[in-house]
């Protein structure tokens, strides 16, 4: 069960610090289980296809850093909101201690072993941090920003000392693996790569993963002995199944599958998808402010979202930011709407002075802003002084999506006279290295915003690595906003600079945010303890704490 650490608090150089203490001693405070489910077999569903990536490799998906959050030590997980919490497994203690210069010391519990046999200590991590300097991956960046990690107690506590401040030091040492293992994303790692966690690996193939209780785990006792992770999102025939899935598929067709089947439940919320558009700075076309603005503003997001989700009970709002998804609390926009409708029309900013609408939707004001650059409408399209057809090369992204979201852009830029080429590509950042490097002029993609805003906002700052999903675009304001921010133990003011950095994005039209997806829970009435989440991940974290429902909650 993921439990919350114990908040402390140090006065340090005049700055109230919140240390973040993950509890040592948990197994004794679960209450003794009314059932036992430990023979029990548990099947959940979550977008795949699943490989046998480190939680470090560009080539993680996000169900594959889920699934290892269940076989792998770390000092915090994901809750179904969004946060860090503390696990208080074999790291039992990640403790923030100083900030001149910021220190956090790690505390391993002892006895702990991996399903090797082979003990885990202060060696793990001091070799997990050796391996993560070396890797050129945007999880890799609060360890490159330590200087020294020295060990003590007999191997079982770790000294970070941070050369520069790196404030979300709660995303470090998540999903260890241990020393020696075999490198790669090959899925038939996760068999052979020792674990340690609630579960250990029976099993693995793209599309089906088989997991078998750790006895050793000394949280939540009363949990599913096996648990089959599919990427097929079939709800069992049999109303006896214990049965979870997470999907990003959201439609009538999926509502009208679950009418079928009254013994399941559901939820419909936010994910932490934002489904973007975004432009190269090195093409002769998009390098140009107009036409980017152009191109944002002929979008109506709202008429998208209506054909997108206009059926089901929950869509989203048009997106007010790039860097944080609709469901954060830090979120700047709306929250989107219910059963009662939706709102015609939602801007970020008012229109200013001089007729230029800002972030709304202005399908006037992107014919305007094609007027100053020298486009006119002729019989064939859109033209310049000289004679040139207005086209564009566009990479849209895998998922579903990624593809409807693209076929309504397409046809609408088609309907103004511009000529597209779509090109699709195999991956949501291969669409937008593409844009980065100049391959294609636009990207269609969703980009996963994660536990905080740090992620979202490396496209425009720091070295460009895949997994960052590379933009192309780096100014010494935004730069500047990013190391502050990065920088901030104070959460309220890390976002205040955080959104200033998300405004300099959005006012120069690097990228044009649509709308965060949204996502759809389904669980069995079986089960007790599913509550519905922002990610895969903080959907997957919560597994080992479902239990057996009582009789008379089922249904």
């Amino acid at each position: 069960m993921i439990l919350k650490g114990s908040p402390l608090r140090l006065a340090l150089a005049g700055f109230t610090l919140v240390v973040v203490l993950v509890p040592v001693a948990l197994a004794g405070a679960a209450s003794s289980p009314r059932t036992n489910d430990n023979n029990k077999v548990l099947k959940i569903s979550v977008p795949g296809p699943f490989n046998g990536c480190t939680y470090l490799d560009a080539g993680a998906t996000l169900s594959s850093d889920g699934l290892l959050d269940l076989i792998r030590p770390s000092a915090f997980l994901t809750s179904s909101a969004g946060n860090l919490v503390g696990e208080g497994g074999p790291i039992a203690a990640a403790e923030l201690t100083s900030l001149k210069p910021e220190t956090v010391v790690y505390t391993i519990a002892p006895n702990q072993h991996w399903s090797n046999g082979q003990p885990f200590d202060a060696g793990d991590l001091v070799g997990w941090w050796a391996y993560a300097r070396s890797l050129s991956s945007v999880k890799s960046d609060g360890y490159r920003a330590i200087s020294t990690l020295d060990v003590s107690n007999g191997g079982l506590s770790v000294t970070a000392v941070f050369a520069t401040p790196y404030a979300e030091w709660n995303l470090l040492f998540r999903d260890v693996e241990a020393q020696g293992s075999a490198d790669g994303c090959a899925i038939n790692n996760l068999v052979t790569r020792p674990s340690l966690g609630p579960y250990t690996v029976e099993s693995a193939t793209p599309t089906t993963i088989v997991l078998t209780m750790n006895k050793a785990w000394p949280l939540s006792p009363n949990r599913f002995g096996h648990i089959i992770v599919s990427s097929s999102d079939l709800i069992p025939s049999s109303k006896s199944a214990h049965f979870a899935s997470y999907s990003l598929t959201v439609n009538r067709a999926q509502q009208q599958a679950l009418s079928a089947h009254p013994n399941e439940l559901s939820h419909i919320g936010t994910s932490s998808n934002i489904e973007e558009v975004t432009f190269a700075p090195n093409r002769p076309l998009t390098s140009q402010l107009a036409i980017r603005q152009a191109l944002s503003w002929s979008l109506s997001r709202q008429t998208m979202i209506n054909q997108l989700w206009g059926a089901v009970t929950f869509s989203p709002s048009v997106a007010q930011s790039a860097v944080f998804s609709q469901g954060q609390s830090a979120y700047p926009g709306t929250t989107g709407s219910g059963p009662t409708g939706q709102a015609v029309t939602t801007t970020t900013t008012l229109p200013i002075a001089g007729g230029t609408p800002g972030q709304a939707d202005c399908l006037p004001c992107a014919l305007g802003a094609l007027k100053t650059v020298g486009y006119q409408h002729e019989a064939t399209g859109l033209k310049s002084t000289s004679g040139a057809m207005l086209s564009l090369r566009v990479a849209v992204g895998p998922s579903p999506t990624d593809q409807a979201s693209a076929a309504l852009i397409t046809k609408r830029w088609e309907d103004l006279g511009i000529r597209i080429t779509q090109v699709d590509v195999t991956s949501e950042t291969a669409a937008a290295a593409a844009t980065a490097s100049g391959l294609d002029d636009v990207a269609i993609f969703s980009r996963t915003t994660m536990t905080t805003p740090s992620y979202a906002a490396r496209s425009w700052a720091g070295p460009a690595y895949v997994d960052s999903y590379p933009s192309g675009v780096r100014t010494s304001a935004i730069t500047g906003l990013y190391n502050t921010a990065i920088a901030n133990f104070n959460p309220v003011a890390a976002n205040a600079t955080w959104l200033a950095l998300d405004q300099a994005i959005l006012n120069q039209f690097w990228v044009r945010p649509l709308y965060t997806a949204p996502s759809l829970v389904e669980w069995s009435s079986t089960l007790a303890n599913v509550v519905g989440s922002l990610s895969v991940t903080g959907f997957v974290d919560q597994v080992s704490s479902w239990t057996i429902a009582p009789p008379s909650s089922q249904t």
